[in-house]
């Protein structure tokens, strides 16, 4: 009678296990999925911050102009953003891959 009691309990227990699992893959599923995408759109805006924006070019003496500090500030900005996304896509597929 133990013995089927203890197999029982086992039983449940592998059962629950199971959908703890199956749950935590999904939940890692959609983690890799959002930062995916927060990585094409922080892309996509790198992408369409390369255009100076007003008040990032200086006058130059040959009658031109060039890009100033804010413009090259604000491309850092973007850079930084791009690679927090980039680290967070690594970091939740390598998540769902160790729980494959």
């Amino acid at each position: 009678m133990k013995r089927l009691l203890a197999i029982a309990l086992l039983t449940i227990a592998t059962g629950v296990a199971a959908q703890n699992r199956s749950a935590e893959l999904d939940r890692a599923y959609e983690e890799a999925r959002a930062a995916y995408t927060a990585y094409q759109q922080a892309l996509a805006r790198r992408d369409q911050g390369v255009e100076s924006q007003p008040g990032e070019r200086t006058a130059s003496a040959a009658g031109g102009s060039r890009p100033n500090e804010n413009y090259f500030a604000r491309q850092a900005i973007i850079e930084q953003e791009v690679e927090l996304a980039r680290k967070r896509y690594e970091a939740a597929m390598k998540r769902w891959n160790d729980l494959k």
